[in-house]
């Protein structure tokens, strides 16, 4: 066969050859070799070159009825080699090389050969899934995210065809035709990007990840840009409305919720999520709740709570849900066999009642009494390791990782326990409407 002079570099082939005595050299657009060559050969023909003809080593192909003729075995390898290879392209359909296969026909399969070209990104997702332990929401984001990207990138989406421009322009429809902010946009593209890693890793291509260096925001951003915190004003507003008093009756899964959120930092799929025996108590008598399923391992931990939660009617409330739930507290993680979008209906009455009240500075959501509480231990002198461990943070700090031991339900309860048991009474005194300005 001819030996073109085609190379790749980084993920793209290219054209690099001299014309009359000059150098010439040209990106072929594709990470595909046997596209590349095909475009390489026109090329070079339009650039009407002289090839030996006699140096092409020639085949005959008809699949319409089951031909292929080379001289001798080594040709005859290379050729199966070249038929492989074209059926993997994306681009042998608009060849036009091959005559078509006559009406009624069938031609004789001899089956479908693995190779790293002909793997589509929906097959990698398949791989991957197989492989990995991975949490049913995520699970449903990335079937979501492949099956938007797919379809947006088209012609069987191949592995090895997908460049950093069609990253780049899925990233601008998101943007432009979908109206996804950049948040969004980056969680999708990180979805991909941890496909590809995978695909990397596990030898199915050969590529760079086309998805590398393309998030839209940074971590100060992250970090800045996300949700606000409650003022102490507006948490005064909230547990001593007059719509919170009636869900305790009303409602009393909303009720509970929020005063777990309050007290715990715990965030709304852990809350809604709770079955009984979660509820625990030490040998010393302080409550917690273990928390046993999250994205992190710092997220897999014990939450003290106050006493003063305990009252005789959060007793019977629990004891009752439990029964009535097979063992799930709220209704809202009953409606979910698999623990997807149990706090969205939380969240959803959440985001009426601050409307309620007409509180609609910044982002405020559920997730933002977590913050609250976060932000009020903080002032209150909590030091970063326990505050870390109470929240299921990851401890940055080598050595404070390293060589720290962990706190005990009971060392926690004594360092917490005054923050939550102070707003614990707050929120009582608001709700029978006595006078109290500070927490």
């Amino acid at each position: 066969m001819l030996n073109l002079p085609v190379y790749r570099r980084g993920s793209v082939f290219y054209l690099h050859t001299r014309v009359e005595g000059k150098q010439f050299k040209r990106s072929l657009g594709t990470a595909d070799k046997a596209t590349a060559i095909i475009r390489a050969t026109r090329l070079l023909e339009a650039l009407k070159m002289t090839i030996d003809l006699s140096n092409i080593r020639k085949y005959h192909v008809d699949l319409g009825r089951g031909i292929v003729q080379a001289d001798g075995p080594d040709d005859h390898q290379r050729l199966l080699e070249a038929l492989q290879a074209l059926q993997s392209s994306r681009d042998v359909e608009s060849l036009a090389v091959l005559p078509p296969t006559p009406q009624g026909a069938v031609p004789k399969v001899q089956g479908s050969p693995a190779t790293q070209s002909g793997l589509k990104l929906v097959e990698l997702l398949d791989k991957y899934l197989l492989l990995k332990q991975v949490k049913p929401a995520t699970v449903t984001a990335l079937k979501n995210t492949v099956k938007e990207f797919s379809a947006f990138v088209g012609r069987g989406c191949y592995v090895n065809a997908i460049l950093k421009s069609d990253a780049t322009r899925y990233q601008e429809y998101l943007a432009r035709e979908k109206g996804n902010v950049p948040r969004t946009i980056d969680g999708k593209i990180g979805y991909l990007k941890t496909l590809f890693n995978f695909a990397i890793k596990q030898g199915y291509t050969k590529m760079e990840n086309p998805m590398e260096g393309l998030a839209l925001l940074t971590k100060q951003q992250k970090l800045t840009g996300g949700y606000a915190i409650f003022e102490d004003q507006e948490i005064k507003a909230i547990f001593g409305s007059q719509y919170f008093k009636d869900q305790k009756d009303k409602d009393p899964d909303y009720y509970y919720c929020l005063l777990l959120g309050l007290v715990s930092g715990c965030r709304v799929n852990e809350i809604t999520s709770l079955q009984l025996d979660q509820f625990q108590k030490t040998k010393k008598g302080n409550n917690y709740l273990i928390i046993r399923d999250s994205k992190t391992h710092a997220g897999k931990r014990e939450v003290p709570l106050p006493a003063g939660l305990f009252d005789v009617d959060f007793e019977k409330f629990i004891a009752d849900n439990s029964k009535k739930h097979k063992g799930q507290v709220f209704k809202y993680g009953a409606r979910s066999r698999t623990g997807k979008g149990a706090g969205n209906a939380l969240g959803k009455k959440f985001a009426r009642h601050l409307e309620e009240l007409k509180i609609s500075r910044g982002k405020l959501v559920f997730h933002s009494l977590r913050k609250y509480l976060n932000d009020l231990m903080m002032k209150s002198g909590v030091e970063y390791e326990p505050r870390c461990q109470f929240f299921g943070h990851s401890v940055e700090s080598v050595n404070v990782a390293t060589y720290s031991k962990k706190f005990s339900v009971d060392d926690l309860s004594i360092i917490i326990s005054d923050i939550q048991n102070s707003l614990l009474l707050y929120s009582k005194l608001l709700q029978i409407g006595l006078p109290n300005n500070s927490i």
